[in-house]
């Protein structure tokens, strides 16, 4: 049996790409060894449970700092390979291309590197872009989370015939309930953070709640901002109508509460929040922002896609969908529209076919 390893960095840690490779390998298992590598541990347990065929072993369970610390987690990461004579190991996004480079010099194994975010991403400066720049050019084969991004990997470093894109898979079920077309409430999911363009989306809830005032709109999430965020809604006197709700495990339940989700990124990867809304029956109101949204959203038939940093439009468009009921019913009935592209099956088949090339079709 094909032996695969998923290196990670954190898989004690709540993110969306630890969340997707952690459900990859528990669906591996079907056809694989797989084990998963965690870098790091910080905390007692995976952030989600994994399938008891999965083999876990984490680096360490101090927080280090990569660079400081590589030839040491390298050494480790390569004792670890080698013993378990793992086949293929795939890197989940560019944060921890560099060591598995270091670890896997003049080893006979083939590796993966699988981004999350995207190359225009230029949020994580000039060491994150030379990782991303690592895992192209040595990867064995390389996987955008987007056919946009995947263009942009073979244009920028000539690496056209050992890329191609995979998106994430979404394994929820698909809702029945009746669109609650009553409901006055926007909901927004994601980490407080900067990337996530919160500043754009008190900004564009401005314009809104002043013509909206009996409307709310929740942000489903926690991180770094979370301070700094409620004091920006204090100023803008939004404290009536903007709330942050904090982290949940019942979100896809939550989702039936809202009229439409709005997203006001700076960039994504691929946002598993737009397929989660789409599968509750939610339309969407999003910036175009570099990747994603543009290749779940169908413009003007499930929901709206604004020009990315166009706040007077967003606002306009979500005021649209606030005062047009029949428009809300309209978008919700065309949600669920070519969803089954990010089907668990779908999304599997492709992965099994990478993994077969890339080892050589043994």
């Amino acid at each position: 049996m094909l032996k695969v390893a998923l290196l990670i960095y954190d898989c004690t840690q709540f993110g969306g790409a630890e969340r997707v490779a952690l459900n990859m390998a528990n669906e591996f298992t079907k056809e694989y060894e797989v084990h998963v590598i965690s870098c790091f541990g910080i905390n007692e347990k995976p952030m989600i449970d994994l399938d008891e065929k999965v083999n876990l072993f984490t680096i360490s369970n101090e927080l280090k700092n990569l660079v400081l610390s590589n030839g040491w987690l390298a050494k480790r990461l390569r004792k670890y390979l080698l013993e378990n004579k793992i086949d293929v190991l795939i890197n989940i996004t560019a944060g921890i291309n560099g060591l598995s480079w270091r670890a896997t010099k003049k080893i006979d194994i083939k590796v993966i590197y699988a981004e999350h975010s995207n190359l225009q991403n230029k949020t994580y400066g000039k060491k994150h872009e030379f990782r991303q720049y690592i895992g192209a050019k040595y990867a064995d084969y390389v996987i955008a989370l987007t056919e946009t991004d995947k263009k942009v990997f073979e244009e920028r470093y000539s690496i056209a015939g050992k890329c191609d894109f995979i998106y994430n898979w979404f394994d929820g079920e698909l809702s029945n309930h009746q669109y609650d077309v009553d409901s006055k409430k926007i909901i927004s999911v994601g980490r407080l953070v900067s990337v996530k363009g919160y500043d754009r989306l008190l900004a564009a809830a401005s314009i809104v709640f002043a013509k909206h005032p009996d409307w709310r709109w929740d942000i489903y999430g926690d991180g770094p901002l979370k301070e700094e965020l409620n004091i920006q809604i204090k100023e803008n006197k939004l404290e009536n109508n903007v709330f942050l709700m904090g982290n949940t495990n019942k979100i896809i339940d939550i989702y039936k509460e809202y009229a439409f989700l709005g997203m006001t990124s700076y960039y994504e990867g691929l946002p598993m929040a737009l397929l989660e809304a789409q599968s509750q029956k939610l339309p969407i109101v999003s910036f175009d922002c570099p990747t994603g949204p543009s290749e779940i959203i169908e413009d003007g038939v499930n929901g709206y896609l604004v020009s990315n940093g166009d706040v007077e439009t967003l606002a306009s468009k979500i005021n649209c969908l606030i005062e047009n009921d029949e428009l809300r019913k309209e978008f919700s009935n065309s949600s669920q529209k070519g969803i089954d592209r990010f089907s668990k099956k779908t999304i599997f088949e492709k992965w099994r076919k990478v993994i077969q090339l890339v080892h050589g079709g043994k």
